[in-house]
């Protein structure tokens, strides 16, 4: 221990003498505390209690070598906890990078960043015609270093229903890094760029420290519910009301209207029960399974959000249904020769 607090019991951990972290820990459970403080999460058994106590009302505190936040619930699921208890039982993640402080008696502003530099380094577009930024100099206060003293870098991951759903479903690091920041966490780089922004510290220190991360899907689009049918079953009942939309991972559909077999969708990526989900109209058409089919439903409720930041999602979408419209418009086409072959 390090220092001493007022109304905080401390214990040493002594593995020679058989108090190691988990020992300590049941021990202290004993005791009803309000918040557990765990110097560091290190083997299965320290884990373990610390995500049941924390599972039991309890705050726990604790940190963890990972490279940023959701990197730490990889680093837990890899030491053996199931991720419906990390989903449950973490409320946030905080990440943090200490960079050097410019000197504020001699730091100098700096040029020569080109408007295409600035935006692969993370800036956003609109801050850049007004971005003044900050390089080391040295004098006598820094002793010719530039810098003096340190500042924090921090990364807050929020664990909402969002993430907690992303977690539970097991995503890639990289994609639950994605879905945290569509949840509204600001990335260690996006934290860095504002602290060269106001001066605090040097481009070249951040670029050092952080590396640069892409907002992408959110975890509706990333995972959303998949669903297994058989040959018959029927995935969208005609005349029903409901918005949800589909794309077909494997197997067939049959579009089927008043009784009648009018379409068939068999192109894996396809999406269908789109037009619906736009039109807010009831289901012009039932989706009846063929064979064996596995189809992914997506909540069309969140299609107008889709629509307005997702454009290669939109893209796909957009480009089925054309590919749909222009199908039936080839039925009606040879259908309307049909009948004036008929009637010639």
């Amino acid at each position: 221990m390090e220092f001493n607090f007022r109304g905080i019991n401390q214990v040493n951990v002594n593995a020679e003498v058989g108090m190691t972290f988990a020992k300590a820990l049941k021990a202290f459970l004993r005791q009803d505390p309000d918040i557990i403080m765990v110097g560091e999460i290190r083997d299965m058994d320290t884990a373990e209690i610390a995500i049941k106590a924390a599972m039991t009302g309890h705050l726990v505190l604790s940190t963890l070598h990972t490279n940023d936040s959701p990197a730490t619930i990889s680093r837990m699921v890899d030491i053996g906890i199931p991720p419906y208890m990390l989903a449950s039982a973490v409320t946030m993640v905080l990440s943090q990078r200490l960079a050097r402080r410019l000197c504020q008696k001699c730091k100098t502003p700096i040029d020569g960043y080109t408007h295409e530099d600035l935006i692969g380094m993370g800036f956003a577009e609109a801050v850049i015609p007004d971005l003044k930024l900050y390089g080391p100099q040295g004098c006598s206060v820094c002793r010719g270093v530039g810098y003096k003293g340190r500042l924090g870098l921090f990364e807050l991951m929020e664990v909402t229903d969002e993430v907690a759903k992303a977690i539970n479903a097991q995503v890639p690091e990289d994609q639950l890094r994605k879905i945290a920041i569509q949840e509204g966490m600001v990335p260690l780089r996006d934290a860095g760029l504002l602290k060269a922004r106001v001066g605090e510290t040097s481009l070249e220190e951040i670029l050092r420290k952080t590396v640069i991360t892409k907002e992408s899907l959110p975890a509706y689009l990333v995972n959303p519910d998949i669903e297994e049918y058989q040959d018959g079953d029927i995935i969208v009942r005609q005349d029903n009301v409901d918005k949800d939309f589909f794309k077909l991972v494997r197997g067939a559909v049959l579009v089927v209207r008043d009784g009648k077999k009018i379409a068939e969708i068999v192109q894996p990526g396809e999406y269908f029960g789109e037009m619906s989900a736009i039109s807010s109209e009831p289901r012009s058409a039932s989706i009846v399974a063929k064979g064996r089919t596995t189809i992914k439903r997506f909540p069309g409720d969140k299609l107008p959000e889709v629509i307005e930041k997702y454009p290669d999602v939109a893209k796909h979408l957009f480009r089925s249904m054309v590919d749909r419209l222009e199908q039936a418009n080839n039925i009606i086409i040879k259908l309307a020769d049909g009948r004036l072959r008929k009637t010639a």
